[in-house]
């Protein structure tokens, strides 16, 4: 069988500006986020490419048709209620909303910025797997390099934990950040190599850097490839991650790996 290839994307309202002093209003967050959605699912449906999204249900309220839209052909997953607040009742809250408006089962949670959380919590949420865990080293954000590299089931919740990928022994992330900042040849050799070693490769960008970015007030490593330069970018990984991979959702390789029923 072939590598599996997860891509999952964070599709929340764009309010990673506000961390930088530059003002935005949940109107401008909504519709940027859904600039850039509009231009990415033409690519995944182009591809007929099956992904993963982890949504907040504040901002699956503000579009609920159009995530009825994309729950036909791709996997809904939490991203909790808001990005930028959280309680421990966001969890089911956030579950319950994002079935209703997508009329499927939401197995997966992903928390705002790969933060800390109780595994039992999640589990208690009603949720099958968890995909908040970056295995590696971002400075000011956190550190788990001694976590697990590796998709495992948590002994005490007996929930699925499925990483982000990152490269063997130095444990470099591949997220969305190392995409838009190396050459691309060495990103995709990297990518190469874990596909490889793990027989499988997960990835994660955010549909709002696919809208273009280039007049806001954010740090340029952030914004130095969007929109239409971004896309391009985006396409030319798929057509050589296709060459040695299949794509699938998460829920249905966990499925084929034993860990979610």
């Amino acid at each position: 069988m072939k590598p599996q290839v997860l891509l999952t994307f964070d599709l929340e309202e764009f309010d990673l500006p506000l961390e930088f002093s530059c003002p935005v209003s949940v109107d401008d967050q909504i519709e940027i986020s859904n600039e850039g959605l509009k231009r990415l699912t033409g690519i995944l449906t182009a591809r007929n490419i099956p992904a993963t999204f982890f949504t907040t249900s504040f901002y699956a309220g503000k579009n609920q048709v159009l995530m009825k839209e994309l729950s036909a052909n791709h996997e809904i997953a939490s991203h909790s209620k808001y990005h930028s607040s959280f309680s421990e009742g966001d969890m089911a809250e956030s579950r319950i909303e994002l079935q209703k408006i997508t009329g499927q089962e939401i197995r997966g949670f992903r928390m705002p910025r790969f933060s800390a959380a109780s595994l039992l919590n999640i589990k208690e949420a009603g949720y099958s797997y968890d995909s908040s865990l970056n295995p590696t080293f971002i400075p000011g954000r956190y550190n788990k390099l001694s976590s697990p590299r590796l998709y495992y089931t948590d002994n005490e919740s007996r929930l699925a934990e499925l990483p982000v990928s990152v490269s063997p022994v130095m444990r470099f992330p591949l997220f969305w950040l190392s995409f838009k900042n190396l050459p691309f040849a060495i990103y995709l050799n990297m990518c190469r190599r874990v596909m490889r070693k793990d027989s499988y490769l997960h990835l994660y960008f955010h549909p709002w850097e696919f809208a273009d970015l280039a007049s806001l007030d954010i740090p340029r490593y952030i914004k130095r490839l969007s929109g239409n330069a971004l896309a391009e970018r985006f396409e030319k990984l798929l057509a050589a991650l296709e060459e040695e991979g299949e794509f699938s959702t998460v829920s249905d390789f966990l499925r084929k790996s034993g860990l979610v029923i």
